[in-house]
């Protein structure tokens, strides 16, 4: 009986442990952006496809995509985005291959905490908590998490600054690793020029 009981907790320990993996990787990979840990985002990135639902879900979104172009036109176009110009590329399409990129999204993290602090006064209160009241405070944002399989999972996030925004990661386990597969923005207009936007389309607030 011990045995069995024994057993069956292990079993549990395993299945608790595999349910959080995905939302530990998650944790793991905002703590990269933020520590500008390129190395890392290459590794748990599959940067095609998340820059294809990315542009996807923005060009899909009539409040976001006009600041998303502002900002895009904003951006020194490098010799292969003039060419691509020339046959049409947009101005969404800039800016997801300019800043969708292991040293893109450190750079959008560090020009989010910039903008806010100087110019809308709001300043990140989270990073300045303890391990286990930033964790607390990443939990209450989960708005919905939802395994497709075994080894894919949706986690959907309520932005911190504007209620009607939410973020959704899907995170697919590839060997013994979670990695980002997909980002989705839905709802919620940027309130200011498209600076805001290079802000917001981080998602791992």
């Amino acid at each position: 009986m011990g045995r069995l009981i024994a057993a069956l907790l292990v079993i549990l320990l395993v299945g608790a442990g595999f349910v959080l993996s995905p939302f530990v990787a998650a944790w793991n990979l905002r703590e990269a952006i933020k520590a500008s840990d390129t190395a890392t985002l290459e590794r748990k990135v599959i940067w095609s496809t998340v820059r294809t639902s990315l542009r996807a879900s923005l060009a899909s979104n009539a409040k976001l995509l006009p600041e998303v172009n502002e900002a895009g036109e904003r951006l020194k176009p490098t010799v292969w985005q003039r060419v691509k110009s020339a046959f049409g590329q947009s101005m969404l399409d800039r800016f997801v291959e300019s800043y969708v990129t292991p040293e893109g999204l450190p750079k959008l993290f560090r020009y989010r905490n910039s903008w806010n602090g100087t110019v809308k006064g709001e300043t990140d209160e989270d990073d300045k908590l303890e391990f286990f009241d930033r964790a607390k405070a990443f939990y209450r944002r989960l708005h919905r998490a939802e395994f497709s399989s075994p080894t894919r999972i949706e986690i959907e996030m309520l932005d911190k600054f504007e209620p009607d925004r939410r973020y959704v990661s899907v995170m697919e386990l590839h060997g013994f690793e979670w990695k980002l597969a997909e980002l989705r923005i839905i709802g919620g207009a940027a309130k200011a020029s498209g600076t805001r936007v290079a802000r917001d389309l981080i998602g791992v607030q």
